[in-house]
């Protein structure tokens, strides 16, 4: 299961918890390279929304054995589901947990299919939606912090919601309230010690490895190789192994399950009444 950051801004400030639900749970669908995706099964827990993302053919495109004839002949059935990615959703920490499936819904895929059905769930509303990736905690800062002779740095940040970090609460509140809905920011040097890392580049660094934006830098590791680090790196996201057999025992070992790393997620945070 991966980890990744929900972002949603809705332009009359209603509350989203029900918007969120209602996009989910509608019945849009999506094509892509002639299959089709929906989101089914939604159930809601409290704080939590369960479903699948499911990936299945609408013309019946498979195979079938012809019997009489020991042989194989074209007509599969319709509708027939290739592939079911299960999904959790934490509404108070806008964080949602989901399956990726081998070869047939990547994690890529999931991020694409999910937000294209939910804007297409809402079509007409006013509103803005995404799905960020979650790195682990400041791995990205240590590995910039042991760069030498940084010679660019690029930050692009969104808001926050529902939540915000001691380390980037200021860069955070400062954004909303000046009505900032995106940030970029690029640092370059052409001096021989490169840039220096202040507190508030570190800051910046910080929100976007908590899924608020992307951040990368370019300079010299210890050996004096040029490398370049970035918060999108796979080897960076928050990620849990869901055993089948938790899954197959309901929405509440499911949560209860994954609440280790939600938990992770939300010590990292300080919540916003």
């Amino acid at each position: 299961m991966f980890f990744n950051r929900l972002h949603l801004n809705i332009v009359d400030n209603r509350a989203k918890k029900p918007f969120l639900i209602d996009g989910i749970k509608s019945a849009a669908s999506e094509g892509f390279n002639n299959y089709s995706y929906k989101i089914v099964e939604v159930e809601t827990k409290g704080s939590y929304i369960k479903g699948y993302l499911i990936k299945y053919d609408p013309y019946g495109r498979g195979e079938v054995l012809d019997e009489s004839t020991d042989t194989v002949k074209q007509g599969g059935t319709v509708n027939n589901i290739v592939a079911k990615s299960l999904f959790l959703i934490n509404i108070d920490e806008m964080v949602i947990a989901f399956e990726e499936i081998k070869n047939v819904i990547s994690k890529t895929m999931f991020a694409r299919m999910f937000t294209n059905l939910f804007n297409n769930n809402q079509k007409g509303q006013n509103f803005e939606f995404s799905i960020s990736s979650i790195s682990e905690k400041y791995s990205f800062i240590e590995k910039a912090r042991n760069l030498k002779h940084i010679k660019r740095v690029s930050i692009r940040l969104v808001p926050s919601n529902p939540n915000n970090a001691d380390l980037w609460r200021t860069t955070d509140e400062k954004m909303q309230q000046n009505g900032i809905t995106k940030y970029k920011e690029v640092q370059e040097s052409t001096e021989k010690n490169g840039i220096s890392l202040d507190d508030e580049t570190i800051a910046k660094m910080a929100m976007s490895e908590d899924g608020y934006g992307f951040a990368e830098a370019i300079g010299c590791d210890v050996e004096g190789n040029t490398v370049t680090i970035s918060t999108a790196k796979r080897n960076q996201e928050i990620t849990q192994i869901l055993p089948d057999n938790v899954e197959k025992s309901g929405m509440d070992k499911i949560i209860q399950y994954l609440n280790v790393t939600f938990e992770k997620i939300k010590q990292r945070t300080s919540h916003q009444e």
